[in-house]
């Protein structure tokens, strides 16, 4: 049964009724919702079918204690927010409790100024994996495969034009920087269409040599140059009866452009070394990071190849100007890229210097960014600032030296205990401070002693 509580409910489980009266009374106080319970295992029974924000519960209790109940807890949700009171008190009880998830540790007799700090500390914590669940949730009813799950206006326009357009078979130029997701629109258009069932060629402009476009492109004949051993077709007849994507299609050559025209014009084309027509039905979509207009004014692009391609034009925004869809992105690559059941999620620092940087390569940037976050994050349930790298922020490697039969976890785990191990000794040894001034949880301090 779901609990229907607008606010955050906390469960107090204690064999002390002094104990559950204090704590509802000062819970209550903070506008909290307060349930209390006299044992472990009623705590266990209620965490199991309620949503609860954060337990507050006795070590020592009758028919369950809470170290039992805190290690069933986690095995079923490790985001349990748990802190443990107790009146017997000692450091390998607290680490203890702290390796197995518990997120604070009071002491009884305690002040009621810590337990709000506390308490306090908890539900930030759950605001955030709260937040980091919707999040989630949206993903995974619309999943970002394409660029038109966004939340931006722009894209909403192209989203809605899209359906309109992709039924017909008129030409479309995508324009957009490098890594925006011109390639996916494309690959949408046709989805949308009614060649989705042919086949989506995708030639890629830019990564063959020029001498090898047209080869590539037009296909060629047994003999027409040196090594062509066999006939081989080329793309544009590999895509006949679908969708022939063109990307970065400005660096054409002005022979591949005079014969892309004609296969615009009359349906048919030759290979390269060939002299028979060869017709095709193909619906083009081309793609470029530079305004073709432009480049006509220039003489650089044939202006009667322009006109033709020209049909509909779409123009994707960078990742910059749409700045309400990077988290939710960043949540997709983090789900599918993640190695672990438990997908690791953002801490608030970590989405503000995701929402700060400007991504001059766009999503695809975005994506990279995050593949080598979770490599640097290893298991751990927070990804943090340190963990994404930008590209005009190269990694400092001044101690990060991996040492013999040294595996990266056991690197990365080495360099937080050191850190750790500083701030501790500039702090006293006070866990609590540590842990504010490195931005982590004091369980994360415990588990590196």
């Amino acid at each position: 049964m779901a609990n229907q509580r607008d606010k955050p409910l906390i469960l107090v489980a204690d064999d002390e009724e002094n104990i559950r009266l204090l704590l509802d009374k000062v819970l209550r106080a903070a506008d909290l919702d307060v349930v209390t319970v006299d044992n472990g295992q009623k705590a266990l029974d209620y965490i199991l079918n309620h949503r609860v924000a954060i337990t507050i519960m006795d070590i020592r209790m009758p028919k369950m204690d809470g170290m039992e109940v805190l290690k069933r807890i986690k095995a079923q949700d490790p985001d349990a927010i748990i802190i443990m009171l107790t009146a017997f008190a000692t450091i390998k009880a607290a680490v203890e409790a702290m390796r197995d998830g518990a997120f604070d540790y009071l002491t009884k007799p305690f002040e009621i100024d810590d337990l709000r700090v506390s308490v306090d500390r908890a539900l930030k914590v759950w605001h955030l994996i709260e937040e980091n669940r919707s999040l989630r949730a949206l993903v995974k009813r619309n999943p970002p495969n394409n660029i038109l799950c966004s939340n931006n206006p722009k894209m909403r326009k192209i989203e809605a034009l899209l359906k309109k357009i992709a039924k017909s078979d008129y030409t479309i130029t995508i324009y957009g920087e490098t890594g925006t997701g011109k390639s996916l629109l494309a690959k949408a258009i046709h989805e949308y269409s009614n060649r989705k069932d042919a086949p989506f060629v995708w030639l890629n402009c830019a990564a063959l040599p020029e001498h090898l476009i047209e080869s590539e492109l037009f296909g060629y004949e047994k003999g027409a140059f040196t090594g062509a051993t066999q006939q081989k077709k080329g793309q544009l007849e590999m895509a006949d009866k679908g969708t022939l994507f063109l990307d970065e299609l400005s660096i054409l050559s002005p022979s591949a452009q005079g014969k892309l025209l004609l296969a615009l014009q009359e349906g048919e084309f030759q290979r390269v070394g060939g002299n028979r027509p060869i017709q095709v039905d193909v619906r083009i979509v081309a793609a470029s990071n530079q305004p073709l207009k432009a480049m006509v004014e220039r003489g650089e692009f044939r202006a009667d190849l322009f006109y033709r391609l020209n049909v509909i034009n779409l123009e994707l925004p960078p990742l910059r100007e749409r700045p309400e869809d990077i988290i939710p992105l960043t949540h997709y690559f983090i789900s599918r890229y993640s190695n672990t059941e438990n997908v690791p999620m953002l801490t608030p620092e970590a989405a503000r210097k995701l929402l700060s940087y400007h991504w001059p390569g766009n999503i695809r940037e975005l994506e990279n960014v995050v593949k080598q976050a979770l490599v640097l994050n290893g298991n751990e349930r927070w990804m943090s600032p340190e963990h994404f790298v930008f590209c005009e922020e190269p990694i400092k490697y001044d101690e990060c030296t991996l040492r013999p039969n040294e595996t990266l976890k056991d690197a990365l785990t080495r360099i937080e205990r050191k850190i750790i191990r500083s701030v501790l000794n500039d702090c006293d040894n006070k866990i609590a401070k540590a842990a504010e001034l490195l931005g982590v949880s004091v369980r994360t301090i415990y588990r590196h002693l």
